[in-house]
């Protein structure tokens, strides 16, 4: 369906000098005086942008602060225009530095979302573990509450405002397509995480509930090699296992592999 709308006046809004938040929430507030209906005019946002109609709402209301990916999907649509070096050109400046922050070169810098992702997890352990959960299968409202309490409802929402999830249906989520590929950093924090909480040492003798296992040794180059190549067969092996239907299920489970050398890196 296409609807009349006036051109974005990205100078007036240019020369206000305002913090992010109320920025977009006035360009945003603009955007939408061009349509007769405020709610219909945020679900075509919604639908054009590929965000949440939650997340457009609460922009509205200064109560998130937007990530580049948000900003350039909004102001995208506001300027019609996707080009990101002519697009800067014609944003507030405030939103302009904020995409320029992330992408200074004018290009995307491959690690940038992993970063951010790391750093949330960091901060707040618990939505790694909802968001492992969603990879594992779709996850739900209600069972997260149960498990979680207020608290895991309260971080399901930021990661649908994060655009980590998404809901498939009423009050059931699973990852976004939009999700970052994770680093090697976000893998090890995973890693060591899931370990230190759900690692149970006392089963590591029933091999039919888990396997902990540590060895180090003196390897030569070529023995190294032949580690690491075992190791990496091993874990595609599992991933085929866990793609076989036949052996589907409903036990949550995860593997962490690490093989490397007993010595640190030497920072410049």
């Amino acid at each position: 369906m296409q609807l009349m709308k006036e051109t974005y006046d990205s100078e007036k809004t240019k020369k206000l000098s305002l913090e992010l938040p109320e920025q977009v929430a006035l360009d945003l507030a603009n955007y939408l005086d061009n349509f007769p209906n405020k709610t219909f005019a945020i679900r075509i946002l919604a639908n054009e942008s590929g965000l949440n109609q939650k997340t457009i709402r609460r922009l509205l209301a200064c109560e998130n602060n937007p990530t580049y990916q948000t900003l350039f999907r909004l102001y995208s649509i506001f300027l019609e225009d996707n080009n990101l070096e002519s697009l800067t050109e014609k944003c507030p400046e405030v939103v302009a530095q904020k995409i320029k922050d992330y992408n200074p070169c004018g290009e995307e810098v491959e690690d940038s979302s992993a970063v951010n992702l790391l750093e949330m997890f960091k901060k707040e352990p618990l939505l790694s573990e909802i968001y492992i959960l969603s990879t594992v299968g779709p996850i739900n409202r209600n069972a997260l509450a149960f498990r979680y309490g207020q608290y895991g409802l309260e971080v399901l929402d930021r990661l649908v405002e994060s655009e980590l999830l998404q809901e498939i249906e009423r009050d059931t989520f699973t990852v976004s397509k939009n999700c970052p590929d994770v680093n090697g950093e976000c893998l090890k924090f995973l890693g060591e995480h899931f370990s230190h909480r759900f690692a149970k040492p006392g089963n590591s003798e029933l091999h039919d509930q888990n396997i902990i296992s540590f060895y180090a040794e003196g390897l030569s180059k070529e023995g190294m090699k032949e580690w690491l190549k075992v190791d990496t067969e091993a874990f595609y092996k599992k991933l085929e296992i866990s793609k076989n239907p036949k052996f589907k299920g409903d036990i949550p489970v995860f593997t962490y592999t690490t093989t490397d050398t007993i010595s640190t890196e030497k920072k410049s």
